[in-house]
């Protein structure tokens, strides 16, 4: 009769058989999120929400579950968002849309709350699957070009799925794609298939050309180039940066100045370039007339257009639903404190990204460079599909990140 002996050698091997399945499954949980993200996500910008605050809090809770306890989010994230929930908290009491206020201020518990869940450090050494950055390259060919497909025939799927044609509800997706792009070329270039990365960003680049999204083309045109930069110029590229945020607070008084005396210069952008121009400008006298607390979260989308120019407006004819610019945003819905809160997570991110070091650094710096992008031309900010693309852009560069430094461990012992 045989008797099962337990031995600490044994016991030592079961546990170790069970860590590296439960990782495993772990790594093809996040394998298949972002998979999902480039190709199903390419068609609906929307479902990143699902994936970016489904996917934190599955992660969490099987992180947790395995550890026998809960991860604990880094703590400096987690002070940043209750600091900012505290924040807009204060200034709804002082809201002109109270109501509005409140509810938005609830939605975003839960966006910020789950999304800052990525950052538990107790996550990543199970995050990292050897063929992330071997099929989640490819699955990104795939959704931009049947999405390029998709804009080459005029939206029939679309027309099939929805029974309309609105192509430029394709923008958000492949937006959201492009803030990965930096995270996904980082991959390739430090675990050694570069040459992957040719036929991805020209498939990208098909992708844009074929969008009405000129917000998209500008954020990967700009990601790639401070990519190039920041290789190169490391140090001059990081203090570039680093006045962008600033300077930009500025920008709504710089378009009122044009629209004033520069009539002209506005009248030859596109008609899409125009109808932000618009926006600005009007944003800019209400930044005026509540500069120190704002007009409330959420707010902006209730205020008059009207006064001073909207009778000479081509393009505005009701208010916005946002101000397509998020320190725009922040200054007219929170006041000063929003601004200064919004300056201070934009260049601590940016030093979060020279941090990484000479080879990872670049690639975030690039990916930092996109989001900006997007954030001050394009989307409204406290958007849940957004915010999860940012959190899901950093998260793919903190597993990276984590896996070279990890691997150079390895080496130098």
């Amino acid at each position: 009769m045989d008797t099962a002996l337990s031995t600490p050698e044994s016991d030592t091997m079961t546990k170790a058989l069970r860590a590296l399945s439960n990782r495993s499954w772990i790594s093809l949980f996040i394998l298949l999120l972002y998979v999902l993200a480039v190709t199903v996500g390419a068609f609906s910008g929307g479902f990143w929400a699902s994936l970016g605050i489904g996917g934190a809090l599955t992660l969490f809770l099987a992180t947790g579950y395995y550890d026998k306890r809960l991860p604990e989010p880094q703590r400096n994230i987690t002070v940043f968002i209750f600091g900012l929930l505290i924040v807009c908290a204060f200034l709804n009491l002082y809201s002109t849309q109270m109501k509005v206020s409140w509810l938005l201020l609830l939605k975003l518990v839960t966006i910020l709350v789950p999304l800052s869940l990525y950052s538990c450090p107790q996550i990543l050494p199970r995050a990292m699957s050897p063929k992330l950055f071997i099929i989640l390259p490819w699955a990104a060919v795939v959704g931009v070009l049947a999405l390029s497909l998709e804009l080459a025939l005029k939206g029939p799927l679309q027309m099939v799925l929805q029974g309309h044609i609105r192509l430029t509800e394709y923008n958000r997706g492949l937006s959201y794609i492009v803030v990965l792009t930096l995270p996904i070329i980082a991959g390739l270039w430090t675990l050694g298939r570069r040459w992957v990365i040719l036929p991805f960003v020209l498939a990208l680049l098909v992708a844009t050309d074929l969008t009405d999204s000129r917000a998209a083309k500008l954020a990967l045109l700009l990601a790639l180039a401070t990519m190039v930069v920041a290789t190169y110029l490391p140090l001059f590229t990081r203090r570039l940066l680093a006045l962008l945020p600033i300077t930009f607070v500025l920008w709504p008084f710089v378009v009122r100045e044009i629209f004033l005396n520069h009539r002209s210069w506005i009248e030859r952008l596109p008609d899409s370039w125009q109808a932000r121009m618009e926006i600005w400008d009007y944003m800019s006298y209400r930044i005026l007339e509540r500069p120190w607390l704002g007009w409330g979260l959420g707010s902006s989308r209730f205020l008059s257009f009207q006064v001073p120019h909207g009778s000479s407006y081509h393009f505005v004819t009701m208010p916005a639903s946002h101000p397509h610019n998020a320190i725009i945003q922040l200054w007219v819905e929170l006041g000063l404190p929003g601004v200064a809160l919004g300056i201070f997570f934009i260049l601590w991110v940016l030093q979060l990204a020279v941090r990484l070091g000479p080879k990872m650094a670049p690639f975030a710096l690039g990916t930092w460079t996109a989001g900006l992008c997007l954030s001050l031309v394009s989307y409204d900010l406290w958007t849940d599909s957004l915010l999860s693309a940012f959190a899901l852009a950093a998260f793919l560069l903190m597993i990276l990140q984590n896996h070279m430094s990890r691997s150079d461990a390895v080496r130098i012992v």
